[in-house]
């Protein structure tokens, strides 16, 4: 059995096919995918809202000055890119010209007041409407703040003495806390890395298939010299099984690598469970190919090389990696047949590794997990079934 392992191996390795769905596919694709999706992830951060101010007399005498310059100093947490302008007329100019969101200028209460355009680029309708979100709030907050500081000097004159009690009156932090519901930050490309993966143990199916094949004695000859040697079907069958997997793992061990060392995808510290994730995706990919391999279909390798390539890619489609549309098209399969994300392994793959990154608990990783081996103990056993009531009428 061990020297059959070592066969497999070699074999594999020595098979061009091998290294184009072990090494060169996962990686093109990911490196695809990291070039598509670079203008869709995002750090978190905002980029400050460029914004006119009209430089006044009425600016002069309204704290709002000392508001918006301290919201526009560099730093990590720069809210705005103030402009000023010595009239409105310029600053309008400005807007106009898509120099800056708006304006702000004082009236003589000291009262901010906030200048935008009626219509703007649909094209940049999401960005246009956060700026304007952000310079509402700013406006808006002040305005609130400075009436709530006006009624506590009307009201109780005395609590202006006390600067802790005023930044206690302002602050927004007492009624709220900040929680995650996930243990990474989300971001909506990893899935189609995840879905990579699933179809990257999929279509290393292959490698067990093609090995069952030189193992058949009416498909090839290396197979007619191993039917009339003396190991027996069932320790062929297990070493072409470990040896397969091995392989298989090491070609989604590639992949989760590049993801992770070179796409730069987060793991949220958990890259030795992607590794398990990994192996057990390798271990229901080699059980279906050794499946596959065993079925009496007629064509040989080319057929049983284009059944689990049609498999694989279907499975895919469900699974969304094919884009945004096919990702809603999974989203509704899985919402009308639940059934589907466990019967599915590109799915569940997909499923087993969202599970892992963004759940602390590791329950649902584990189920899934343990669905894999399933699935990979179902088809060996029936493929041992197939395999081992196989007889020829001649070799």
């Amino acid at each position: 059995m061990f020297n059959t392992i070592i066969t497999t191996v070699k074999t594999l390795l020595r098979r061009p096919s091998t290294w184009v769905w072990s090494a060169v596919f996962p990686i093109a694709l990911s490196t695809m995918f990291m070039f598509m999706f670079v203008n869709l992830s995002s750090d978190g951060k905002i980029d400050p809202v460029p914004v006119a101010v009209v430089a006044d007399e009425a600016l002069d005498a309204s704290t709002f000055k000392d508001v918006a310059t301290s919201l526009a100093k560099e730093g990590d947490d720069q809210l705005l890119d103030v402009s000023e302008y010595k009239d409105l007329a310029a600053a309008r100019k400005a807007l106009k010209a898509g120099e800056v969101a708006g304006i702000y200028t004082v009236d003589d209460a000291g009262a901010p007041r906030l200048t935008l355009l009626s219509s703007y680029d649909s094209s940049r309708a999401t960005s246009v409407l956060a700026d304007r979100s952000i310079l509402e709030t700013v406006a808006s907050s002040y305005t609130q703040n400075a009436e709530l500081m006006r009624q506590i000097a009307q009201d109780n004159p005395a609590a202006l003495t006390d600067p802790e009690a005023v930044a206690r009156a302002l602050s927004l932090e007492g009624g709220t806390r900040r929680v995650s519901l996930t243990r990474t930050t989300p971001d909506a490309t990893t899935i189609y890395y995840f879905a990579l993966f699933g179809l990257v143990a999929m279509m290393s199916a292959e490698f067990a298939a093609l090995s069952v094949v030189d193992l058949q004695p009416n498909l090839s000859g290396l197979g007619t010299r191993r039917c009339v040697g003396g190991a027996s079907k069932t320790a062929s069958l297990a070493g072409i099984f470990v040896g397969s997997w091995l392989v298989s793992f090491a070609s989604i061990a590639v992949a989760i690598g590049y993801v992770r060392l070179v796409v730069g995808v987060d793991f949220g510290g958990r890259e030795g469970l992607c590794l398990v994730g990994g192996a057990v995706s390798a271990l229901a990919a080699t059980g279906l190919g050794l499946f596959v391999g065993t079925l009496p279909v007629k064509g040989g390798k080319a057929s049983k090389s284009g059944i689990l390539t049609g498999f694989a890619t279907t499975c895919a489609l469900f699974a969304g990696l094919y884009g945004v549309p096919a990702m809603g098209l999974a989203d509704d399969v899985a919402r009308a047949c639940p059934a589907e994300c466990w019967l599915n392994p590109v799915k569940l793959i997909c499923d087993m590794f969202n599970r892992l990154n963004f759940f602390e608990d590791l329950g649902p990783f584990a189920v899934r997990a343990g669905a894999l081996v399933l699935m990979a103990l179902v088809f060996v056993t029936a493929a041992s079934l197939i395999f081992g009531r196989s007889r020829y009428e001649h070799l």
